[in-house]
């Protein structure tokens, strides 16, 4: 008995889980390695892989091509990636709290978001960034001729510094921390103060076939999510040590307080207990012209998975 045990669990772990993540690691990701180091995915028989997408545009795009079984990706990117098509299914929260804002210097005189009237904004990616900005703008009632928006690529924080922008899109845990660092003074606003709904900012998803045919295993996985985001919050210098030992390079001042700043937006509870949120999100969507039509919030997110784990 003893012996087909073992022989079970190990055909059990032979089946790999591939996780894309969102983008490059960074302390984002802090309960996903912990999990692995301490064994909390292992002990419920899954063989969790991490992977790393080309660029932040192919997580889902990976998913959908069941190139990856889970991938993590902003909610607003998956409700996008749905409504051009891509099958789908949302199956657990990651971070159930919005990141993103605009990040200006105090040193340009920038006090509160009207002050950005007529000055240039920098961002990275269209159309999405756009249509946030100009939300919060018109929120402070900057009127739209008045909204100059720049592409600058990746380099906003550069642009920023050197003065090209007076405000980038930016994350709360990552950019205005890094500027602090260099001797600046981060002016940041957060996105959901200005009229843009709270998102999750990244959530799991998969191919709808593949959940259908390893629901116990996502089940499984989520469980052990949550034990890891609740072992991280509990014991947040060890699961960082564990991350650490992963990325000895990330080991930075930087890191270490962007994951102080990330651990209280870890979702406590990984299963989608609030549809109004997917509500909200989708109305600002439609609205942006981002998405043709809401859908109903139980076609966005994996049956049975939902509200409670295994």
């Amino acid at each position: 008995m003893v012996l087909g045990a073992l022989g079970l669990a190990a055909s059990v772990m032979a089946a790999p889980l591939t996780v894309c993540l969102d983008y490059l690691p960074n302390p984002n990701h802090v309960p996903l390695y912990a999990g692995l180091e301490s064994g909390a995915f292992a002990s419920r028989g899954l063989d969790v892989r991490l992977v790393v997408p080309g660029s932040a545009s192919d997580p889902a795009k990976l998913a959908a091509a069941r190139s990856a079984d889970l991938a993590l990706t902003p909610q607003i990117n998956y409700l996008i990636a749905r409504a051009e098509g891509l099958p789908l299914v949302a199956v657990g929260a990651y971070i159930d709290a919005s990141l993103g804002g605009l990040l200006a210097l105090s040193e340009s005189g920038i006090a509160t978001l009207a002050d950005l009237a007529g000055r240039p904004i920098g961002y990275s990616l269209a159309p999405l960034e756009p249509a946030l900005w100009k939300a919060m703008l018109g929120c402070a009632d900057v009127d739209p001729v008045d909204i100059d928006l720049v592409n600058v690529g990746y380099g906003t924080v550069a642009s920023l510094l050197a003065g090209s922008v007076a405000a980038i899109g930016a994350f709360r845990n990552v950019e205005p921390i890094q500027v602090q660092l260099l001797g600046r003074a981060p002016v940041f606003f957060p996105q959901e103060a200005f009229c843009v709904p709270e998102t999750y900012d990244l959530v799991l998803v998969a191919h709808k076939d593949f959940v259908a045919e390893r629901k116990a295993d996502v089940a499984a996985f989520l469980a052990a999510l949550e034990e890891s985001i609740a072992a991280t919050r509990a014991e947040p210098d060890d699961a960082l040590a564990a991350f650490f030992r992963a990325f000895p390079e990330l080991d930075d001042e930087l890191d270490r307080l962007s994951f102080a700043a990330t651990l209280p937006l870890y979702a406590a509870d990984v299963h989608f207990s609030n549809p109004e949120t997917w509500d909200g999100v989708q109305r600002f969507l439609v609205g942006a012209g981002l998405l043709g039509e809401a859908a109903p919030f139980e076609s966005l997110v994996a049956p049975d998975l939902v509200t409670a784990g295994p």
